[in-house]
């Protein structure tokens, strides 16, 4: 389907709502900021795109939106009930009133934001959308910016973010691409040019931990689908045939220091960040048997940091991070979420929304356990909540 009507077919596909843009603009709000052009507004946009979903769901109440069920409220309630050892015993440090403060204001709000904004299984494909719109912007940014110097290596980089967050943004939009190739949506050639900018975007980062949860999500997805397993594996190996001829094509055009990074990964060699991380991890894990109920909030960075003073406050690992520092209860109740959530979005991987949801949560969940603090992670919030959505969701909202 190439003509006009497999274009408006493809864009019926893609088609999103105003409310999920307003969400997913929200989530990548941190990655946005940075960029020097919006330097003249006069709040921070993460508090302003708050400020607007805060304005929407507020709407939607006033409309007459309501939960169709309490069980994912109480379960997220019950677990940030665990984070309150951390806040009573939080470090007196700027960074952990920050994380406190945060955690309870813009990481709540991407958990129940889908509680309100979702009302039937389309809307589960509607807000993946949403999201893939902002993930292709932060692509063809980053693609079109050139590479940007990091500590003296060249890598890409988008909007002045850092190079993990180009790295999922181009780490999940390939996800979407190659499920709507795997499903056999409308116009492949136009879904794989898609695929093909997010697969270069994604090396040219040099950020190895998206590109290999993306990789482990599709293989589990499609290979193991509950749907049929092993459905639409073979467009996709057609398609990741003809992407890597491509890699190959545009190789030589890739930052060194990206491709050093890579190379230096498949060879088996840690980097210093690496050795930093499994650095963090280890002592990390010393003070856990010891501390039954947390160093509080921030406890890492006035306890444990292995390098003091580079701005590492957290170990880079979400499991290790509550644990730590809001205790064991915590710990064992954030795998039982995530593990609970991961159960109900697999049951509806049957559906196209049910995939793209269980594909998002095991994406960002696998990044939260190598990079970025709590509130780094809200796109893993807000796949939680989706997660939680009752499975007795219409197919489409009733008129």
């Amino acid at each position: 389907m190439t003509g006009p009507g497999g274009l408006r077919a493809w864009l019926r596909a893609c088609s999103s709502r105003p409310r999920f843009l307003a969400l997913a603009a929200f989530l990548f709000a941190g990655d946005l900021k940075a960029d020097p052009r919006l330097a003249w507004l006069p709040v921070d946009l993460t508090l302003l795109t708050g400020t607007l979903l805060s304005a929407v769901l507020v709407l939607r109440w006033a409309r007459g939106a309501r939960l169709r069920s309490l069980q994912p409220l109480a379960l997220l309630g019950g677990w940030y009930l665990t984070f309150l050892p951390g806040v009573a015993q939080a470090a007196p440090t700027d960074y952990a009133f920050q994380k406190v403060a945060t955690l309870c204001t813009f990481t709540l709000l991407s958990a129940l934001a889908p509680l309100f904004l979702v009302e039937d299984q389309r809307d589960l494909v509607r807000l993946a959308n949403a999201l893939a719109y902002f993930c292709l912007a932060i692509t063809l940014a980053g693609l079109l910016g050139g590479a940007q110097s990091e500590q003296a290596v060249q890598r890409l980089q988008a909007f002045g973010a850092g190079t993990i967050s180009l790295g999922r943004a181009t780490g999940f939009l390939f996800i979407c691409a190659a499920a709507a190739l795997g499903e056999g949506r409308p116009m492949p050639g136009l879904n794989f040019g898609i695929l093909a900018l997010a697969g270069v975007a994604a090396l040219f980062s040099g950020s190895r931990g998206p590109i290999l949860a993306a990789l482990a999500v599709l293989v589990l997805l499609f290979g193991l689908g509950r749907d049929r397993p092993g459905r639409g594996l073979r467009p996709l190996l057609g398609a990741g045939l003809l992407f890597l001829g491509v890699l190959a094509a545009v190789l030589p055009l890739a930052p060194r220091g990206s491709l050093l990074r890579v190379e230096a990964f498949l060879s088996g060699q840690f980097g210093r960040s690496e050795a930093y991380r499994l650095d963090a991890v280890r002592r990390s894990w010393q003070l856990v048997v010891t501390e039954p109920w947390g160093l509080g909030w921030g406890g890492f960075a006035t306890s444990v940091d292995p390098e003091r003073g580079l701005g590492r406050q957290y170990p880079h690992n979400l499991m290790v991070e509550v644990t730590l520092e809001s205790g064991w209860v915590c710990g064992a109740a954030t795998l039982l979420v995530l593990a609970a959530a991961a159960a109900a979005a697999w049951s509806r991987t049957c559906s196209p929304g049910g995939r793209l949801v269980f594909a998002g949560l095991l994406f960002y969940g696998f990044n939260a356990l190598v990079s970025g603090d709590l509130n780094d992670n809200r796109p893993l919030f807000m796949f939680l909540g989706s997660a939680f959505l009752g499975l007795d969701l219409p197919r489409e909202a009733a008129p």
